[in-house]
């Protein structure tokens, strides 16, 4: 399913969670999705479109902001995104391949009503920073 980590309620329901940390968002305020990985001759699907999780989370590295979504629902705001060529495609290189991205401002994330933001504790960051 493409998750990072799963969570089990006293139920017995599990809620499986993506992780993406992004290093560049505090400074540009976008959102960087990766739409298509290309290997040599072949190419895929993203992990933006193709990861199903019952979440994504995206962190703004180093603050305690986080954007969360739905991966399926935000699917077809990308494909809007793309079709509307409003939004920069960026390569960004890798050891075997490289990806392309669409750079999204974070308030056209949050305008599709599906991303929704929230601040984790600061404490947590520091823990996290500490590891």
């Amino acid at each position: 399913m493409g998750a990072d980590f799963f969570v089990v309620s006293n139920e017995m329901d599990t809620k499986y969670f993506e992780v993406k940390t992004d290093t560049q968002a505090l400074k540009t305020e976008n959102v960087a999705l990766e739409i298509q990985i290309v290997q040599g001759e072949t190419k895929t699907i993203g992990c933006a479109m193709k990861t199903f999780p019952d979440y994504l989370f995206y962190w703004i590295y180093p603050t305690n902001r986080i954007l969360y979504w739905t991966p399926s629902a935000l699917n077809p705001y990308i494909l809007d995104m793309v079709e509307s060529n409003k939004y920069k495609v960026i390569e960004a290189e890798n050891k075997n391949f490289f990806s392309r991205n669409l750079i999204v401002p974070i308030k056209d994330m949050i305008a599709t009503g599906v991303v929704r933001e929230m601040e984790v504790s600061t404490e947590l960051i520091d823990k996290v920073h500490a590891a």
